[in-house]
């Protein structure tokens, strides 16, 4: 690809990059000799694929593991071979040494993301930092339609400020990245958590931000700064509101104005990106939907949705404890999906989710056992990022492949998983930020399928059986504890002092119940068989 001199004079280089996206969001850690390169654009790049060719681009290296001096090697001589100018990563707390030799032997930028910072978010300030906002003649009506960072950096390029723009809970939409901006306390902590931190002074400034109907200013804690506000209107409808952070010094006595047209432009870029956004995610669920759920429509859902692989498998995903999602409102929830689904298109973008009870549901395609492992390692960085972002748990469980006229017997198998792999959190037997948080059949073991089997069991009063009932209902009517020892007892496998020790008594008492159990019930724990039948009736009320 080559550029025209007045297209290479409008793109930024190395250096305007470095400067514009930010030191919160990238920290730049090498930078070539040649730092007037020219900067085309940004790329997500998988790690496991080969680069698309592409000069002056940066990639955004998702997933990139930092271990192997010579594979990392290799992966930067392949980005260099390609044209790419910076690669944008993150360490997860590993070291990078390798890395950054690699790119000073390649003469690449190397920036370092914040971990936290999500990569669809980094997609956009690279390419808002990217954009030519200073091109002469650059007006609001350029921008393409629902782009809110070119906005921001338009309309601070305008107004000789840093530009921030919320929505009514305070959430940052999209911020300015252009150099040498402003900043003071209250923008840094808020583009680092994409939030306004609440306190009783900034939400009594959103209040009457939302409150004017025209710009006003707002008191900094910086006498050397002004901050000036507009509310993002539609109607009555109060969408936002746009920010202009400017040197007390150098204020626009045009920025009023510069500030009301872009407020009006902003609510259109927020309809459009809204109902983009909300048009998709309601085509998405409503295909999801038959293709989970109806096996007579799941054939023609899968056609629409250009799902064409002749095995299949489900994905149920969903918060821990599922009651902190369920109390949430619905804008909460669709972020949980949201989340789970801007993941999925970067890691497994053959995948489509659906979202139904609180569940996040992903269909994906199942081709062979190394498949199996690539999405178990797959969603396991998913439900970690999405634990990040939601502040809360996230668990994954792994259906079983199955045709797509079959699809809801896998769906049906990711449920249970799902609902063991809870009870195996709540119990403490899994850790919430352990690895076992992704799961499916094989990983749980023994345990789902007993549970599957008394389930059945139980459908048709089998269990949990006259043992265990007669027993429960002594222990109701003596207040007695024989039910409690007699399931320790056989958990243990026959061991008292095990047993003991579980119930936190003395050994004593448990042989002392024990040898109550033939007398009043007239169970010989003697006999094997009558020990598994027991103890097969006490798991399944236990359970």
């Amino acid at each position: 690809m080559m550029f025209a001199a007045a297209d290479r004079h409008a793109l930024p280089t190395l250096a305007d990059v470095a400067r514009s996206a930010g030191s919160e969001i990238l920290t730049l850690v090498e930078m070539p000799a040649d730092d007037r390169q020219i900067v085309a654009g940004s790329v997500l790049y998988d790690s496991t694929a080969r680069p698309v060719r592409f000069p002056g681009a940066v990639a955004l290296a998702i997933g990139l593991s930092l271990a192997g001096k010579k594979r990392l090697g290799a992966k930067v001589r392949e980005l260099s071979g390609a044209g790419y100018v910076a690669i944008v990563y993150k360490t997860k707390s590993a070291p990078d040494e390798a890395l950054r030799a690699a790119a000073r032997d390649n003469g690449m930028a190397l920036f370092r993301a914040s971990d936290s910072v999500p990569w669809n978010q980094l997609a956009e300030i690279m390419d808002a930092a990217v954009m030519p906002h200073r091109r002469s003649g650059r007006t609001l009506v350029d921008i393409r339609p629902g782009d809110l960072f070119d906005l921001a950096n338009t309309v601070a390029a305008q107004a000789g400020g840093a530009i921030a723009i919320a929505d009514p809970e305070q959430t940052i939409l999209a911020y300015s990245t252009l150099p040498d901006q402003p900043i003071d306390e209250t923008r840094r902590n808020s583009i680092l958590s994409l939030h306004v931190p609440h306190s009783v002074e900034t939400d009594n400034d959103y209040r009457r931000v939302h409150a004017a109907t025209d710009a006003l200013e707002v008191a900094t804690q910086d006498p050397l700064l002004r901050r000036t506000a507009i509310a993002i209107r539609a109607g009555d409808s109060v969408l936002g509101s746009l920010w202009l952070l400017e040197r007390a010094d150098h204020h626009n006595e045009d920025a009023d104005r510069i500030l009301r047209e872009a407020a009006n432009v902003a609510a259109l870029h927020i309809l459009h990106k809204r109902t983009t956004y909300v048009s998709n995610l309601t085509r998405q669920i409503d295909l999801v939907q038959p293709l989970l759920f109806d096996p007579k429509r799941a054939e023609l859902a899968a056609i629409r949705l250009g799902i064409s692989a002749p095995s299949v498998r489900v994905a149920a995903l969903s918060v821990w404890p599922s009651e902190a999602i369920a109390a949430d409102t619905l804008q909460s929830r669709l972020r949980l999906f949201d989340t789970i689904r801007t993941a999925c298109a970067i890691r497994l973008p053959s995948a489509v989710c659906g979202f139904s009870d609180n569940i996040v549901y992903v269909v994906l395609p199942h081709t062979t056992e190394s498949s199996r492992e690539f999405q178990r390692n797959a969603f396991l960085k998913i439900v970690q990022n999405a634990r990040r972002l939601l502040s809360r748990p996230v668990l994954a469980a792994l259906g079983t492949p199955a045709t797509i006229d079959r699809l809801e017997e896998s769906r049906v198998n990711a449920e249970l998983v799902l609902s063991e792999l809870v009870r195996n959190v709540a119990e403490g037997r899994i850790a919430a930020d352990s690895d076992d948080i992704v799961a499916d059949d094989d990983s749980l073991g023994s345990r789902l399928q007993l549970r599957q089997f008394v389930s059945a069991l139980a459908a048709v009063g089998q269990l949990p059986g006259a043992h265990a009932l007669r027993i429960a209902e002594y222990d109701e009517q003596h207040k007695k504890s024989f039910e409690e020892t007699l399931y320790a007892y056989l958990s243990n496998g026959g061991n008292a002092m095990d047993a003991a020790k579980s119930l936190d008594v003395h050994v004593n008492t448990v042989r002392y119940r024990l040898s109550r159990v033939q007398p009043l019930f007239g169970i010989d724990l003697d006999d094997a068989e009558t020990r598994l039948l027991v103890w097969l009736q006490l798991w399944a009320r236990s359970n």
